[in-house]
């Protein structure tokens, strides 16, 4: 089918096009998509609050004598004043792009118009990036923090500060040997009725365990210090020893928003999805939590202005709206997302320190 522009207008392309944009959330090769899911509501907040209640740890009601008044409960806290503030967006200029694209000769209209989509692709794809960013720093520091755009906030999600300082010590000169740490937090949990099943964390700390020789000594027996454990028995043995079971390990990295260089051309500003020197110990035996998503305001104005988008609400909507003076089409993905902690009582991070011996 040959492509054009929705009434001849430059930059412009039909609704029915974006159908299949913003609904491919899931990357199923990131690890982080394995602990949360993503769902799309009506209603964050009253998705949160169903949820947030529904896999907290069962609470107890009371026997009571005839005639005298039920005890009365308490909903779990929800920060309903952070969560509706998760609004992600980003766009680009349309007429300036196509118009670059014509002067390196590129003309004929389908071609065109094939270009604006993928600009519609990209940027839901930046949107999707922001909220794996937000998944993985719920998992390194159990909050989120939104410090952009004139924003500053922090969404608390009431994991225990206790469980947020821990260390790991895996250097020569760690006051306590590094399988009686993990033994020492293992038990922690499994009194706080949270046995840890799942760990989180960079391959540089999973390879520091490999090389530990407390490790080494407790996997392959003494005269084996010193030779790098193999990946199957690290594994084997947390799940022997410590019921850990799950290990994840994240080491992708992202790009901040793009700034332009002095020699005219974008700057990429990478960063890790995850610290390397963390890891985040869990207890669940599905999935942690889920991204909530919702219809960002673009979905109710465009019932009101005259704007070109999809017919169905996708994750991530995508729209094109234009500007008189200068006359610029602006293509725009905009989505309403925020992750959700099942129980913050099952999370527990650690900082990897390496304490040499004196």
């Amino acid at each position: 089918m040959e492509m054009s522009f929705e009434n001849k207008i430059f930059g412009l392309i039909p609704k029915d096009y974006w159908l299949n944009v913003g609904f491919d959330v899931t990357r199923p090769n990131d690890p982080v998509d394995q602990l949360f899911g993503d769902i799309k509501t009506d209603n964050l907040v009253a998705m949160w609050e169903s949820m947030a209640s529904e896999y907290n740890i069962p609470v107890m009601a009371q026997f009571h004598a005839f005639d005298v008044e039920s005890q009365k409960t308490l909903r779990f806290p929800v920060d309903v004043h952070n969560i509706e503030k998760g609004l992600i967006k980003v766009k680009i200029d349309q007429s300036e792009r196509l118009r670059a694209l014509m002067d390196r000769g590129v003309q004929r209209e389908s071609a065109l118009v094939e270009k604006v989509l993928n600009d519609g692709y990209r940027l839901a794809e930046q949107v999707f990036t922001r909220t794996k960013v937000a998944k993985n720093e719920l998992l390194a520091t159990g909050k989120i923090t939104i410090k952009e755009n004139n924003l500053d906030l922090t969404v608390d999600y009431g994991v225990p500060a206790g469980n947020l300082n821990k260390t790991i010590d895996i250097g020569t000169g760690a006051t306590m040997p590094l399988d009686e740490q993990l033994l020492e937090l293992t038990e922690e949990a499994e009194s706080e009725g949270v046995p840890l099943t799942g760990v989180y964390t960079s391959k540089a700390v999973l390879n520091s365990l490999r090389k530990n020789a407390n490790i080494q000594k407790a996997i392959n027996g003494s005269a084996m210090v010193g030779q790098l454990v193999r990946n199957n028995d690290l594994r084997a043995y947390l799940n022997d020893e410590f019921g850990i079971s799950r290990i994840y390990t994240n080491d992708a990295t992202y790009s901040l928003p793009l700034t332009m260089g002095a020699n005219g051309r974008p700057v990429v500003s990478a960063k890790r999805y995850y610290p390397e020197s963390k890891i985040t110990f869990f207890s669940a035996d599905g999935k942690l939590g889920d991204g909530l998503w919702g219809d960002p305001p673009e979905v109710t104005a465009g019932k009101f202005n005259t704007t070109q988008t999809s017919a169905v609400s996708p994750y991530v909507y995508v729209d094109q709206y234009a500007e008189d003076d200068p006359k610029v089409i602006w293509t725009k993905a905009s989505a309403l997302f925020m992750p959700v902690l099942y129980n913050p009582n099952a999370l527990y991070v650690a900082s990897v320190i390496n304490t040499p011996l004196t």
